[in-house]
């Protein structure tokens, strides 16, 4: 069912507006708009961070801060991580022509099957995999596991041995459906008053949820104990010392020239695994979806992937596992960075299925109003814009609602910029794009020069 009009009233002081132009009256530099209690759903303990603070007088302590976190996701310090995007990118394609080679066999596996001689496997789970061990192995210091085990299962740290190794216990903790889970509370909850939360989140519904994210915090601090405590890794790829966030996160100060806290450095990576993991797993599951029932885009793509990206090295080539794919048989960024149709593709999964499809709720605050498409709001007014809405209005063309990447090859003017913002816009808009936009372009150049994929006739979005 659709709701005619550009306002739509989600709560007693909350009003989404769904128009492309109020995207930078809102969210934009000068707005002067804060963030609403709904944030407070993402603080763990006393300790604020960059994401979840609605306090004025803590929001311009932090903004210095967030500043110098910033820093750390400049194009070209995102490029210190690049390496182990790569490592992490190589097991999953090690697995995957595993499963193929199987299936050429005719052999289905535990969670794979056959079809004419191919694999049929949920791609959106592989995904998932690669994307949270990436994130993990870069805001914790080493990755969950989930390719390797190939399930969503992840051993909770227990305690920390003298040399900083990771001493797992049994207990087991679904990465994936935590977070997704934990998302589906927030946003249920968060739209209630910020006095109500901790009374909601005890609800029958809300119960497991609650254990399973006491479970992933855990496996966050402890994790950030061990790599602490072991420090740095060598890269798989080349032997050397290799850069993760926590030693990013170290080198930032604070206003007064202290360290971040260790309570600080728990919060940053919290903040890391969410808005890291999932958001790409999903933007890549629409791309493999996209792309599966509309074959001829997928090889049109393909086309200009053959050009830039080398399938295997040649027989005899230094490889030192025959079952994983050699390293030049991954894309490296500085090779697909431009390649048109590729960054074409990914912004249109990117816009066709917003990372948060809701709005960003801000709070009109004391002794100001704002003016949005011919409404003025008054103080205390909590609005916001649905992205999802927002990228099917017909500022996109009249087949908004239709993945075509030409659409952005033929937008010569760059009129599409204004309203592009899938890590939002202004002064609060994601600090990891950088690093966010990497993994999607080396993860998408590699499984579609790599692999065909296909949809079977039971596939749905």
């Amino acid at each position: 069912m659709c709701l005619p009009g550009t306002f739509v009233r989600l709560g007693p002081n909350h009003i989404s507006i769904a128009d492309p132009d109020a995207l930078e009256v809102i969210y934009g530099h000068g707005s002067g708009l804060l963030k609403s209690e709904f944030y407070r759903m993402f603080q763990n303990g006393p300790n604020t961070d960059v994401f979840n603070t609605t306090d004025k007088a803590e929001h311009s302590k932090l903004e210095e801060k967030r500043k110098r976190l910033a820093n750390i996701f400049s194009p070209q310090n995102v490029l210190a991580f690049e390496p182990r995007v790569r490592s992490h990118i190589r097991q999953l394609c090690g697995q995957l022509d595993l499963i193929c080679k199987e299936a050429a066999r005719g052999t289905a596996g535990r969670n794979w099957g056959v079809r004419n001689g191919k694999a049929v496997i949920n791609v959106c789970a592989q995904i998932s995999y690669l994307a949270f061990d990436i994130i993990g192995d870069l805001a914790l210091g080493s990755s969950f596991g989930l390719i390797q085990a190939q399930k969503d299962s992840s051993l909770v740290i227990e305690s920390v041995d003298a040399s900083g190794e990771p001493q797992r216990g049994t207990m087991e903790i679904p990465v994936v459906k935590t977070i997704a889970g934990g998302g589906v509370t927030i946003m249920a909850v968060g739209v209630f008053p910020s006095w109500m939360h901790k009374f909601l989140r005890l609800l029958p519904w809300n119960i497991v949820g609650l254990f399973d994210t006491f479970k992933f915090f855990k496996l966050t601090t402890m994790s950030v104990d061990a790599r602490l405590k072991r420090g740095p890794r060598k890269s798989l790829e080349d032997g050397k010392q290799s850069i993760d966030l926590i030693d990013k996160l170290l080198e930032v100060k604070n206003e007064d020239g202290s360290a971040l806290s260790i309570n600080e450095l728990y919060a940053e990576a919290v903040v890391l695994l969410i808005a890291g993991s999932d958001t790409t797993s999903n933007t890549l599951s629409s791309l493999c979806y996209h792309l599966a029932i509309h074959p001829e885009i997928q090889q049109k793509l393909q086309a200009e992937l053959d050009q830039h990206i080398p399938y295997n090295l040649p027989i005899g080539s230094d490889s030192e596992d025959p079952v994983i794919p050699p390293y030049d048989a991954i894309a490296q960024y500085e090779h697909i960075k431009n390649l048109p149709y590729l960054n074409a593709c990914v912004k249109e999964a990117l816009r066709i299925h917003s990372t948060v499809g809701t709005g960003l709720p801000r709070v009109v605050p004391p002794g100001k109003t704002i003016t949005v498409s011919g409404q003025t709001f008054k103080a205390g007014s909590v609005i916001s814009v649905p992205s999802y809405t927002t990228n099917r209005s017909s500022v996109w063309g009249i087949d908004a609602g239709v993945f075509r990447p030409e659409r952005w090859l033929d937008n010569h003017t760059g009129t599409f910029n204004k309203y592009f913002v899938p890590f939002s816009i202004g002064p609060r808009a994601c600090i990891g794009r950088n690093l966010a936009y990497m993994d999607l372009m080396l993860i998408a150049a590699t499984i579609f020069r790599r692999y065909q994929i296909e949809a079977i006739p039971s596939t749905k979005v």
